[in-house]
Parts: C-alpha cells; structure tokens; sequence
C-alpha cells in the first residue's frame, strides 16, 4: 500500500493526455535537443500511438497520481509475441519503457510500486521474459528487483 499522498493504478484510454504529458518531460530530461527539433510532429505521434495502443493493449501503462489528481509518475509496457520454440511454446516477452518520476516526486518508492505492479501484471498474464534499458539511476531498482545484465545482446542501428 502506497504512503498517503499518492496512488498508483493501471491507465486508460482517458489518461491519454497525462501519459503524452509525463513522456514528454522524460524525453525533454534525456535528451532535450531532440524533443526540441521533435516538437508538434513528436507530440502529434505519441498522442496518436497512445490512443490507438491502450485500448488495444499493444501498450500498457501504469500512473502514480497525487491525491489532488495530478499525475506524477508513470511506467509502460510494450508486449511481444515471439513465435514458439522448443523450451518456450509460450513466448510473450515485454519492453519496459517510459520509467518516470518527477523530479520533485522521486525518492518516495513511486519507481519500485509502478515496477512491482508491472511485474505482478506480467506473471498474471503469462510473460515469460521482460527487458529494458536503464539510467544509471535506476540500474539498482531494477536489480533489486530481480533484473540481470544481458551481456550476449546486440542492437543495430540504421
């Protein structure tokens, strides 16, 4: 159970707005140059992918909101189907994506129940792996949390 101050629960379809608003303040710590030259056209895609990803499920997302209804944190999950293979005839995996506090909201467990609660969703419905990148700042939550490093894994990029 959360401190009082806060709650977390799974978004809707309606927290479309708030989820744009929170990603947007992530991309603008992490890379600001890019969400500057991004603009209306990266505000325009990502509303759009979330109102066509969260009433199908193709995303999921978590929202820390205070009790006054600000929303003050968020996580997401990007499931993955992969084919069957011998060892796994059930494959789904999941990318977790748009890990975000607030900068005057961080440090009160806000990170560690958006994770906890992804995690119990991922068991609930059958995830067999889950990934992610991480922030040096959030390297341990995630360990904590059970997360291994994947040193075999490599990425291109075009």
């Amino acid at each position: 159970m959360p401190p009082a101050g806060w709650r977390l629960r799974q978004a809707s379809p309606e927290d479309v707005e708030a989820l744009l608003r929170l990603r947007l303040a992530l991309f603008q710590e992490l890379e600001p140059q890019k969400t500057r030259e991004g603009g209306d056209a990266l505000v325009s895609v990502t509303r759009r992918f979330l109102q066509d990803s969260l009433p199908t499920g193709r995303f999921v997302a978590w929202l820390v909101e205070t009790d006054a209804g600000e929303a003050v944190a968020c996580s997401g999950l990007s499931p993955f189907d992969r084919p069957p293979s011998p060892g796994a005839l059930e494959a789904r995996e999941g990318y977790i994506l748009n890990m975000y506090t607030a900068p005057a909201w961080r440090g009160r467990g806000l990170a560690r129940a958006m994770m906890e609660a992804l995690l119990a969703h991922a068991r609930a419905t059958g995830y067999r792996k889950l990934w992610l990148h991480t922030s040096p700042d959030g390297r341990a939550l995630y360990e904590s949390l059970g997360f291994e490093p994947n040193p075999i894994a490599l990425e291109w990029h075009p």
